[in-house]
């Protein structure tokens, strides 16, 4: 809309009535709405109508529910609700219109909605956690610590003998280049798909850098990850890589890791943590796996515990879905994931690995001399269907997903079915994949056939989304006799997912339990902890939950499964992209059973997620 194009108070009604409309629809939070109506009133004159900001308001507030930091005004192509594009103002009409009057600031105001110079409009909580993760972060990047190459060598050599003798065609040696990165830079951002080593590596620079502490006391190393599930599988990965290290090095390796809300000392009905600027975690290295699903407000709460001075490890796979909440932030650190190390950089590489790395085919940013990308792949080997379609999925290949679907390795399965058949073909397999936790003879038991078998959906609603299918396997189940009719949904046997953080009783959004009777004959719900253990608590405690046969692949990441089998709804989704394809593939240790409309995976693979941040433009 153009200055004069419409009258104000017409513009006005019009803004606010195809708002509601997107909020009868559900297409917008009665949340957004409510804030753009309370600003544009706070603002407002004599009742005077503000359109220009009441929109805003809405963008920013529902860009943030929908995992963007901001929204751009120029933005007009991917709205998160419907709205006529008559009733969008042109970028530098708005942005004046919006800088009269105290509701919009710009960087370094005080206001509840700040804009950027590049016409980004931010709720300011979000703008000020944006700027403080980008400054902590570039003040560790400016940070290049002493090595003595003399020292480092041997054990560097040590330390990644195997890999040099596993090599084959003399490419470089990634995971020892990012091990000799973190002698030299205290913030290192490690990106690998699943089986490149990320932690096999992570364990080799704890290792090193032990071995070269000279302070008096050994480091003082914590381990942690967003989701109970993720911190119990890098307990896991240490261990395993614990026992792989050369004798006398497994030592230095940390016992236990643990969520980063316990980390932080989350506190029971409270958003602040224990540990903040004014009370620092006690720690010379923080290592965090799984850092594609940290969020912005909690990546801001960790930099802030942690002390200045302390070396920070983040591990994760660029390629995956960002966060839940609001952020992009690894992917955001990663850029496009090709080596632009500078060129001093590439040469102390060289003098501790003794390798000739890659030159830069463009220089990079600040931040590319504490980014490395793990290539090598050691899960899935030789003629592997699910390491194949990750790979065509991860390049948006359509053709290469097609020439790996009907390459009939025995690792990927391809079902194409709809309507009732689709429903017939379910019920076998939910059949087949479930029986074994109601026939296990323990809860342990029990436990390793819920990690045997998920079912992944891409969606929550419908008869292809979780509640669908959850409610079809209980349906199976007790047709087959394995769960009583007599019984409630509080039976024996019951997988459940956590939707909301319960921090007095260290349960987490995202993690997974079962139902199960305890010695006393006492129904409990137990729920793996990260040092291993399992534990239990009373239903009538438990947070918001749900039945969890089947989840969806973002409530999957940070888990892995010796099956998994992932199903793509029928119909269009907004949800289906390349990301969640990828993530959900790669959630498949074993067997991959995809059951996929065509059209609707050709659809997932051709489609990028973007999200909208200015993070990455902060950090160059």
């Amino acid at each position: 809309m153009r200055s004069g194009q419409r009258p104000r108070g017409e513009a006005g009604r019009s803004v606010r009535a195809a708002l509601e409309q997107a909020a009868r629809n559900g297409e917008l939070r009665p949340l957004d709405l409510h804030l753009g109506l309370f600003l544009e009133r706070q603002a407002g004159r004599a009742g005077r109508k503000n359109p220009e900001l009441l929109l805003a308001a809405a963008l920013a507030s529902s860009a943030a529910g929908g995992g963007h930091v901001c929204w751009p005004l120029a933005e007009r192509e991917s709205l998160p609700f419907p709205l006529p594009l008559g009733l969008l103002p042109e970028p530098e009409h708005w942005r004046r219109s919006l800088l009269v009057g105290g509701a919009v600031g710009q960087p370094g105001d005080i206001a509840p909605l700040i804009l950027d110079r590049h016409n980004r409009i931010y709720l300011s909580r979000f703008h000020q956690a944006e700027e403080r993760i980008a400054s902590g972060l570039l003040c560790r990047a400016k940070v290049d610590t002493p090595a003595d190459a003399e020292a480092a060598w041997p054990l560097l050599q040590q330390l990644f003998r195997e890999q040099h003798l596993d090599r084959l065609g003399g490419g470089p040696d990634w995971q020892q280049a990012a091990a000799a990165m973190a002698l030299i830079k205290p913030l290192l951002v490690i990106s690998g798909g699943p089986g490149t080593g990320k932690t096999y590596t992570a364990a080799r620079i704890i290792a090193l850098l032990q071995s070269l502490h000279n302070g008096g006391r050994p480091l003082r190393v914590a381990l942690a990850a967003p989701t109970g599930k993720a911190a119990a599988r890098l307990d896991e990965s240490i261990r395993a890589a614990r026992q792989s290290l050369p004798e006398g090095l497994g030592r230095a390796l940390p016992e236990h890791a643990q969520t980063l809300h316990r980390l932080l000392g989350a506190r029971p009905g409270s958003e602040a943590f224990r540990y903040n600027r004014d009370n620092p975690l006690a720690v010379d290295l923080l290592l965090v796996d799984e850092a594609s699903m940290i969020d912005l407000l909690l990546t801001d709460a960790l930099l802030e515990a942690l002390p200045p001075n302390a070396r920070l490890i983040l591990l994760g796979d660029r390629s995956q879905l960002a966060s839940v909440e609001a952020g992009s932030l690894f992917a955001d650190l990663c850029g496009s994931g090709e080596p632009a190390w500078s060129e001093p950089l590439r040469a102390r590489l060289g003098q501790l690995t003794g390798q000739e790395l890659p030159p830069a085919p463009e220089p990079g940013g600040l931040l590319a001399d504490s980014c490395v990308l793990l290539r090598t792949g050691h899960r899935f080997q030789g003629e592997s269907g699910i390491g194949s379609l990750a790979a065509a999925v991860n390049s948006g290949s359509v053709e290469a997903a097609e020439e790996a679907l009907a390459a009939g390795l025995p690792d990927l399965e391809f079902a194409e079915c709809a309507g009732r058949e689709r429903e017939a073909w379910l019920r076998t397999q939910l059949l087949r994949g479930f029986r074994g936790i109601s026939e296990a003879a323990s809860l342990e038991a029990a436990f390793a056939a819920m990690e045997q078998f998920r079912l992944l959906c891409a969606v929550h609603k419908g008869p292809n989304g979780t509640e669908g299918i959850n409610s079809l396997a209980a349906a199976v189940l007790r047709q087959a006799g394995l769960i009583s009719s007599r019984e409630t949904e509080w039976h024996q046997g019951r997988p459940l997912i956590i939707l909301h953080n319960q921090y007095d009783l260290q349960l987490f959004n995202g993690d997974t339990g079962l139902l199960w009777l305890d010695r006393d004959g006492r129904l409990k719900a137990w729920f793996r902890r990260a040092d291993g253990r399992l534990h239990p608590v009373s239903p009538s405690l438990l947070p918001e939950h749900e039945t969890a046969y089947a989840v969806t692949v973002h409530k999957a990441q940070g888990s892995e499964f010796e099956q998994v089998l992932l199903l793509l709804p029928e119909e269009e989704s907004r949800v289906l992209s390349r990301e969640l394809l990828y993530t959900g593939i790669t959630r498949a240790r074993r067997r991959l059973i995809l059951c996929a409309d065509r059209r609707m995976l050709a659809a997932a693979v051709r489609l990028r997620t973007k999200r909208h941040s200015g993070l990455a433009e902060k950090l160059l």
